[in-house]
C-alpha cells in the first residue's frame, strides 16, 4: 500500500480489500466521514470495523444509515421481483443486474452494498411493449423528456442509436423507485458491445427473494461489471473495488479465465480486463494461484490521489469517455471503431436539434 495516503484513506481501503490495520494510527473523523461518505462504502465499512473492533466517533450515525440502506435495498429488491413478473407473465424476457443482483450475488446480502435504483435489460424489440407494462401495470413513468423521443418517430430512431436506457419513476406517496430500462449496457458510442442477441447464451438464474430471476453467467457477468466500474466510472470510488475484490474472494477460485479472455478479446476490451485486474494487484491484495496469473501490477498513485481528492464528477463527460476508451480498447481496430462511433454520435444533428427544441420549448 501507498505510504503517503492518509490514515483515513489507508483505512477505508483495508475495509474494502479485508486488509488488516494498524490501530495505532490516529485519524481524522472529519476526513474519514467525508471520504466514507464520498466513497458510497458505508454497510461494508460498517461490518468491518464491527469485525475489527474499531471504534468512530460517528459510528451511531453510521448503523442508523445502514439500517435505512438495508430497508430502501430490500423495497428495491422487492420491486425488481414484482417488475420481472409482470414483464415475464406479457412473454417479455429480462434481465436483472446491478443492483440488488449485484449485492446480493457479489456480498450475499442484499444490505451490504449501497445502490439508488433498479436495473433491469430488455432486448430492444421488446422494449416498446415492456415500456408499457411498466408503465399500465407496474406504475413506472418516463419524463416528459424520453416520452417525447418516444412518440416521436425520426426521433425515436436516433434516441435508440445513441443512447441505452430509460430511468422510469414510481411515486408510493411514501418515497420514489427509480427504475432504468436498458436495452444496451452503456452508451454505443462507448463500443462496449454485449449485444441482445447473446443474452440467452449467457443466461442462468439467480433466486433472490426466492424468486429466480434472469441474470448472466459469472464471467459474462464480470465483464459486465469491469465495464460499468472500470470502463465507465474509472475506478473513480472505492465502491466500485470492493465490488471487484468481493468478486475476486468468492468467485476468482472457480471462474473459467479463458473464457473470461477469450469473450474480452472478442469485444476489444481485454486491456480493461488486465488494467481493472493489474489495479487490484497493485493495491497489495494476495493473488491467489487460481486467479490469472499473467496480470502485472499497475501502479496506484494516480488512482489513489483521486480518491483522496474525492473529486465531483465532471459536468460534460464526452470527452473523458472518449480518452479513457481510447485507452482501454484493444488495438487499432477497436480504437478506430471507437472514433467511429463517437463521430456517428456527433453527426446525430437531428437528435441533437430535438433535444434543444424541446428544453426551448419547455424552459
Amino acid at each position: 500500500m501507498n505510504k503517503s495516503i492518509s490514515p483515513e484513506l489507508s483505512l477505508l481501503i483495508a475495509s474494502c480489500l479485508g486488509f488488516g490495520h494498524d490501530k495505532s494510527q490516529a485519524v481524522d473523523q472529519k476526513h474519514l466521514f467525508n471520504l466514507l461518505y464520498y466513497h458510497q462504502i458505508r454497510p461494508v465499512f460498517l461490518s468491518y470495523i464491527h469485525d475489527n473492533g474499531i471504534d468512530i466517533s460517528f459510528k451511531q450515525r453510521l448503523t442508523t444509515d445502514c439500517q435505512q440502506i438495508a430497508f430502501a435495498n430490500l423495497i428495491c429488491a422487492q420491486e425488481l421481483v414484482r417488475v420481472s413478473k409482470l414483464l415475464t407473465a406479457r412473454g417479455i424476457e429480462t434481465y436483472a443486474y446491478k443492483g440488488s443482483v449485484w449485492a446480493d450475488w457479489l456480498y450475499g446480502n442484499v444490505g451490504q452494498r449501497e445502490f439508488g435504483d433498479i436495473d433491469v435489460l430488455i432486448t430492444r424489440d421488446d422494449f416498446s411493449d415492456a415500456i408499457e407494462v411498466l408503465a399500465d401495470e407496474a406504475g413506472y413513468i418516463a419524463d416528459d423528456y424520453r416520452k417525447y423521443l418516444l412518440e416521436t418517430p425520426k426521433a425515436r430512431e436516433r434516441f435508440f442509436k445513441t443512447d441505452y436506457h430509460i430511468p422510469m419513476l414510481r411515486e408510493t406517496g411514501h418515497s420514489t423507485n427509480v427504475l432504468e430500462a436498458h436495452w444496451e449496457i452503456a452508451y454505443p458510442r462507448l463500443l462496449f458491445t454485449f449485444p441482445s442477441d447473446e443474452w440467452a447464451r449467457y443466461s442462468e438464474t439467480h433466486t433472490l427473494l426466492n424468486q429466480k430471476l434472469n441474470v448472466f453467467q459469472k464471467e459474462y457477468q464480470f465483464l459486465i461489471l469491469l465495464v460499468h466500474h472500470g470502463g465507465k466510472e474509472q475506478w473513480r470510488k472505492l465502491k466500485y473495488m470492493a465490488d471487484l475484490a468481493a468478486y475476486m474472494f468468492r468467485y476468482g477460485n472457480v471462474t473459467d479465465w479463458e473464457k473470461v479472455a477469450a469473450l474480452a478479446r472478442e469485444k476489444g476490451i481485454y486491456t480493461l480486463v488486465t488494467w481493472s485486474l493489474g489495479i487490484l494487484k497493485g493495491l497489495g491484495v494476495p493473488w491467489a494461484k487460481e486467479w490469472p496469473q499473467q496480470i502485472a501490477s499497475v501502479e496506484t498513485t494516480l488512482l489513489l490521489n483521486q480518491w483522496e481528492a474525492a473529486p465531483q464528477l465532471p459536468s460534460n463527460s464526452t470527452w473523458p469517455y472518449f480518452k479513457h476508451g481510447f485507452a482501454i480498447h484493444d488495438g487499432f481496430k477497436y480504437k478506430s471503431a471507437l472514433v467511429l462511433e463517437h463521430l456517428k454520435y456527433f453527426s446525430e444533428l437531428q437528435l441533437l436539434w430535438h433535444k434543444a427544441t424541446w428544453y426551448k420549448k419547455n424552459s
